[in-house]
């Protein structure tokens, strides 16, 4: 008898726990209950394959061949980013899981390297399906910005902010919380330059850095590579700045210019500084 007045008193604990919904997310589902089932989702692969497995290498500035896949970098360094090992291939080409080389190096079919994750047990190939999947679908981001609320926000994903580099980046990474007009993306409003070798950008000696290309990975949200001439990158410190205010300013698609100095407001610069080597 004291047993089952026990299992009725906390059953009736329970319930009256998620009637309140004390413990629970705004899908009814415990806060602490894990990692939802992996879905073909950026998400759901972010949640359950990246972040638990692939980031234990591939994070941070010493990520090999510098892939980062933590929370902040990773969709926009694999979707139509081109591979290290293999330039011609796409990490993630968007509907097309063959050719993605991503899905040639978990499936170990790879024309380089070893298999992903390097030194650990290959992925389940119910994993590999739904990965493959989400790719066959177009690699979508299916991302909380899809309704926003204010100017759009950048952010530096390589290098990242103050970032001390031990070689030049293959490109520039720049992404957006949401869709921009990529029409207004170009030599006119971002700039390149480097310090002249002292660490400053105040003294007048800073050169800029000409022949910048730029190449749209994804629209929404927008991701943008900026490619610099391999002649041009020397052992100094570097500012890239994106135009928001002025009468040349990056814009979203309904002409608000960008919130580039994240202050909740449209208008003003986006501003990042990272070095290459170890300037004096």
């Amino acid at each position: 008898m004291y047993r089952t007045a026990s299992a009725i008193a906390a059953t009736l604990a329970i319930a009256a726990c998620a009637g309140n919904g004390d413990g629970l997310d705004e899908n009814g589902r415990p806060v602490d209950s894990g990692p939802l089932p992996l879905a073909p989702t950026f998400a759901s692969i972010q949640q359950n394959v990246f972040t638990p497995i692939c980031t234990r290498c591939h994070a941070g500035a010493a990520a090999p061949v510098g892939l980062r896949l933590d929370e902040a970098s990773s969709y926009a360094m694999i979707v139509n980013a081109p591979s290290v090992e293999v330039p011609a291939l796409r990490r993630i080409q968007p509907g097309d899981p063959d050719s993605s080389y991503l899905i040639q190096k978990i499936e170990g079919r790879a024309a380089s390297g070893g298999r992903m994750p390097l030194n650990s047990p290959p992925l389940p190939p119910e994993t590999i399906a739904v990965i493959r999947q989400w790719v066959m679908e177009g690699a979508p981001r299916t991302a909380a910005s899809a309704d926003p609320q204010g100017p759009a926000v950048l952010s530096a994903i390589m290098p990242n902010g103050d970032e001390i580099l031990e070689k030049a980046p293959a490109q520039i990474v720049v992404t957006a919380n949401i869709e921009l007009n990529t029409s207004s993306i170009n030599t006119g409003t971002v700039s390149l330059i480097r310090s002249g070798g002292d660490g400053s950008f105040d003294e007048g000696n800073e050169v800029a850095i000409q022949a910048l290309g730029f190449e749209v990975r994804s629209v929404n949200p927008t991701v943008i590579a900026i490619a610099v001439p391999a002649s041009a990158w020397v052992m100094d410190s570097y500012r890239l700045r994106i135009s928001g205010a002025g009468g040349v300013a990056v814009a979203d698609l309904n002409g608000l210019a960008i919130d580039g100095d994240a202050d909740g407001r449209a208008g003003g610069d986006f501003v990042t500084d990272f070095d290459l080597g170890r300037p004096q």
